[in-house]
């Protein structure tokens, strides 16, 4: 069981001894794994995988130790064959990645997920893995994700969010109020703002399977891999985790980014027929499993942020994206549906 018991100040300690008891009750053995500072948990754990004595490997925290964990099996298998699936408790408030397949997040849920992990229904999981390149061509850097990545406004309130979380985390009486999700509202109420005063929409050329696509005048550009983008919008409701295939969805202003946001959110109960039936065009989007994207943006623009699973990404002129068909299995409910 991968965690971070330092987590909340210290906090996740109580859930980690309540997780390990309630696998032995079970019958299980669970072996406590903590995560390393510095980038440094991923190689860790396959070096821990490799010794060939793990049924499965089990995340107790937010989205970031699931990719950690995730990637750690990744490299396990490509190094020396070892490959176990993920189960999934999870405890940040996003929870992007157990939300597309009805896996709920916080301590009231542990003992839930946990009988799921020990049902042990597995599921396959196309992973994404992307590149940056500079103007030259030159490799910039490569990452895996594993929900969504993408370019423009939802990317820089990201990176504000983010600006905005270590503030706020130096004045904690402010920090027990201002948190989490209350952070993400405020980044994309300034981002939006001021992206609406002083105007960052951009190009972008984008090969989908061979195929070019040129869309201008974009605010957003996403690659999404499960039915739900950021845990709470089903932009194309046949969107499947494990079809080889990744759904980009293009965002052309900013009355569309918002509109989209209210149009598409997982609890409006407004179907794919009913817009039909009244003439409100579906999102358009392209399908693909492998995809090139050029961007560009008008002079004297500011960059073009990206982001990945919700994390900072290298601002780049050129992405290659690739579907990793079938590259990672996680533990699901039998009857799984988003929630």
């Amino acid at each position: 069981m991968v965690a971070n018991p330092t987590a909340r100040t210290g906090k996740a300690a109580k859930t980690i001894d309540e997780a390990i008891a309630a696998f032995e009750t079970r019958g299980l053995h669970p072996e406590f794994f903590p995560t390393l500072p510095e980038g440094k948990t991923v190689e860790a754990l396959a070096d821990r995988l490799e010794r060939e004595d793990c049924a499965r490997v089990v995340y107790l925290g937010g989205d970031g130790t699931f990719a950690e964990s995730a990637k750690g099996i990744i490299l396990a298998r490509e190094r020396a064959g070892v490959d176990v699936p993920l189960g999934m408790l999870p405890m940040g408030t996003a929870n992007d990645q157990g939300r597309s397949f009805g896996i709920q997040a916080g301590a009231n849920a542990l003992a839930n997920n946990i009988a799921i992990i020990a049902k042990g229904c597995e599921q396959w999981l196309d992973v994404g893995r992307i590149e940056a390149f500079d103007e030259h061509g030159e490799l910039l850097a490569s990452d895996l994700w594993f929900d969504n990545c993408g370019f423009g406004l939802s990317a820089r309130i990201l990176a504000q969010r983010n600006r905005d979380r270590q503030r706020v985390a130096k004045v904690p009486l402010v920090e027990r109020f201002y948190r989490d999700k209350w952070v993400y509202a405020g980044a994309a109420f300034a981002e939006l703002f001021k992206s609406m005063v002083a105007g960052s929409q951009f190009s972008s050329e984008v090969i989908v399977d061979g195929e070019v696509v040129e869309w201008v005048g974009l605010t957003d550009l996403i690659v999404n891999g499960t039915i739900l983008y950021g845990g709470e919008w089903i932009f194309i409701e046949d969107s499947r985790p494990d079809d080889g295939l990744f759904e980009v969805v293009p965002f052309r202003s900013y009355a569309d980014w918002v509109s989209a946001a209210l149009r598409f959110h997982k609890r409006n109960p407004v179907t794919v027929d009913d817009r039909e039936v009244v003439g409100i065009p579906n999102r358009e989007f392209r399908r693909a499993r492998s995809v090139q994207i050029r961007l560009f943006r008008p002079q004297q623009g500011q960059p073009i942020s990206a982001q990945i699973d919700g994390e900072e990404f290298i601002t780049a002129h050129h992405y290659r994206v690739e579907n990793l068909f079938h590259h990672l299995r996680i533990i699901v409910p039998e009857d799984a549906h988003w929630v």
